[in-house]
């Protein structure tokens, strides 16, 4: 028997490439699995090709609503709910701490921290009713360290840290284990914005300095940030909550 057969889990930002991944390894041992992203095609289409027990919903993360929406939807199609995958993030604008606006902090944080606040919230009366579960929230390396240029990204980062910590001690005695998945530098679509925001026209530069800075000597894959999540979600996690799981290839070990 597979490690998730059985197990209902929502995932949030299912279309980008650590989304995509978990999706389908998650279906792949045996869970049911309802996939969300901003726009409904890429994750209907990601649906559709894992069978009958994957639903894509078209959700913002950033409304309480569509949280709500999406969690009935998982109770609604298969009975139950598992695992919550709150994995919906943006990278924001690259530049100076002081030229930053107000739109761009409030726009990060209303995805990275509020949208994780709104899917815990409505994601509990579920998991209560299942007799527990597991919460997996992204973060980041960034969740742990600072980097210049990537403030409003960075602080979000840290934001779900403390929040995990306390969501942790908090729902523990009720069997509900709350952990971060903390990638290093992935090989995907947000880095590459990262890397050119950080010099325009000069990209490939950037990310052989990133590279150059990993022990690995590259950048991890979404495949290898999946098999965390997936791990995270599982009854072989069972003694895991309240920590954040590095998939880095030794950034931090620095």
């Amino acid at each position: 028997m597979s490690s998730l057969q059985g197990k209902v889990i929502v995932l949030t930002g299912g279309a980008g490439g650590i989304g995509e991944a978990t999706a389908r390894m998650a279906r792949e041992q045996g869970a049911s699995v309802v996939i969300t992203d901003l726009e409904a095609a890429p994750v209907e289409a990601l649906a559709d090709s894992l069978g009958d027990r994957a639903i894509g919903l078209a959700v913002d993360v950033s409304k309480r609503e569509d949280n709500r929406r999406m969690v009935a939807a998982a109770v609604e199609q298969f009975g139950r709910l598992d695992a919550v995958f709150l994995n919906a993030g943006i990278e924001g604008e690259v530049g100076p701490f002081d030229s930053r606006s107000d739109q761009a902090w409030e726009k990060v944080f209303a995805v990275n921290v509020d949208g994780v606040r709104f899917g815990v919230e409505e994601a509990l009366p579920a998991l209560r009713n299942s007799g527990g579960g597991s919460i997996v929230i992204t973060s980041s390396v960034a969740g742990l360290r600072g980097a210049a240029g990537l403030s409003p990204y960075v602080s979000s980062k840290h934001a779900v840290m403390g929040m995990m910590r306390c969501l942790a001690a908090e729902l523990g005695p009720e069997g509900i284990r709350v952990n971060t998945l903390n990638p290093g530098p992935v090989d995907n679509r947000m880095m590459r914005s990262i890397e050119d925001q950080s010099s325009p026209g000069h990209g490939e530069e950037v990310h052989k300095a990133f590279s150059a800075r990993i022990p690995l000597g590259r950048y991890v894959t979404n495949d290898e940030c999946a098999a965390m999540a997936v791990f995270l979600f599982s009854d072989a996690s069972g003694g895991c909550n309240g920590n954040s799981y590095l998939v880095d290839g030794g950034y931090c070990a620095h």
